[in-house]
């Protein structure tokens, strides 16, 4: 059994993970997080398991349907105009990734990975006997167009081509399905295989399980530097001037991946795509399933007795000040689509903002870093941290500990760009 020192830079839930099943694997691990451990995408997500979602985020019309987003100052989409060569590269790699052969390339790939990451998901709940709102049964993407629903079919007939199992259901189907939600939708596409949890809950219990077992988490420790002999890292140090040697580095550090990167003179295209959520405690009405308002690209997802409503993908570096145009286009989709919520449920509440990380190509970063004998990544999972953080991380922990995974693919290379 192999007890090199691992060190983890990010402790979201791709560093969470990744600590688990390398902690499981026999290592020692330490996970550095320059934040509070709570302030992450980890926390205030969807808490959704998808495997439906096997077209990434850079496909064909996604650009032009962008642009006529960012003229409407209530849209789920915006991109801040800003002279930045790294956005710029970043655009221009989104354009020349947004074709249909990446679409047809990509989703068998992000099947696997999402699929392997739900049945990890119900291992860790019966092996570790631990309880985090896991339900399983089933995503809905509501439509209340008939546009919308077109649009909808067609990815339905996508998932179903690579194994994915979906339904076309109309407005009173889904009804029956949900019969204390009202909604005004003309139907909507169900995916069985989806699910949705408590991020929270799966974040609390799998940091209490590996501290257990014998992880280090050091929060407040802002990575400035990192230190290499050769092709091997040997530490790195933080803004206090601490330094941490190990045998193994991952970079799990988010939407902060690329600066790490910079540090050792390698390119990780990144971008933040600040996202938005508000949290409802005893809302008029519980849904059972978790689902998407497809138009207006909000999600819906029951946690324990509360609902969460989460949206938009803003490009606008790490700012994550609160951007109240897009938060009123949010409130008003909920109460589009569901008349039992109004403003006044929704107004008042705490809103909850955090940073993506994503790629150009819709895909993660998940493998090790060309030139280095000891750096890997698990970082650039967009709006599916929660969804591909448990197979990223047995990934990473096969290619360290096997020197190969199943789950591998040139597609998630973290050095496809160089």
């Amino acid at each position: 059994m192999d007890t090199s020192r691992v060190i983890i830079i990010g402790a979201g839930i791709a560093g969470v993970c990744t600590a688990y099943y390398l902690n499981k694997a026999g290592y020692s691990v330490t996970v550095i997080e320059k934040g509070n451990g709570k302030d992450n995408c980890s926390y205030g997500n969807a808490g959704m398991i998808v495997p439906s979602h096997i077209i990434p985020l850079s496909s064909p019309g996604v650009i032009s349907a962008g642009l006529r987003w960012m003229l409407d100052a209530e849209s789920p989409f915006y991109i801040r105009p800003r002279l930045n060569l790294d956005l710029i590269q970043w655009l221009w790699k989104f354009k020349q990734a947004s074709t249909h052969k990446h679409v047809e390339q990509s989703g068998p790939v992000l099947r696997d990975l999402l699929m392997a990451s739900r049945e990890l998901l119900i291992e860790i709940e019966e092996q570790e006997e631990i309880e985090f709102s896991y339900n399983r049964q089933g995503l809905f993407m509501f439509c209340n167009s008939e546009e919308g629903l077109k649009k909808e079919i067609k990815i339905a007939k996508q998932a179903k081509d690579i194994g994915v199992p979906v339904e076309v259901l109309s407005a009173g189907e889904v009804k029956k399905m949900e019969p204390g939600l009202e909604m005004n939708i003309v139907g909507a596409t169900y995916y069985p295989n989806d699910a949705h949890l408590h991020p929270g809950s799966l974040m609390n219990r799998l940091k209490a399980i590996t501290v257990s077992r014998g992880v280090t988490y050091s929060y407040h420790t802002h990575v400035t530097g990192i230190q290499s002999s050769g092709d091997t890292i040997d530490s790195v140090t933080t803004a206090d001037g601490e330094k941490f040697e190990g045998s193994l580095f991952i970079n799990c550090a988010g939407a902060w991946s690329a600066s790490l990167m910079n540090m050792v003179d390698r390119d990780l295209p990144l971008q933040a795509g600040k996202g938005y959520s508000i949290t409802l405690e005893n809302p008029a009405a519980l849904p059972v399933y978790c689902g998407i308002l497809s138009e207006k690209k909000v999600t819906i997802t029951p946690m324990y007795n509360s609902l969460r409503f989460a949206g938009t993908m803003e490009i606008v570096g790490t700012d994550t000040s609160i951007n109240t145009k897009k938060i009123n286009g949010l409130k008003k989709s909920v109460i589009d689509y569901l008349p039992q919520f109004s403003m006044d449920d929704l107004n008042g509440q705490e809103i909850w903002t955090g940073l993506r990380p994503c790629s150009p190509d819709g895909l993660p970063y998940v493998g090790a870093i060309d030139g280095f004998s000891n750096f890997y990544a698990s970082t650039g999972h967009a709006m599916m941290g929660i969804s591909m953080a448990p197979s990223s991380g047995k990934l990473l922990t096969d290619l360290i500990t096997y020197g190969k995974s199943e789950l591998s693919s040139d597609l998630i290379n973290p050095n496809r760009f160089n």
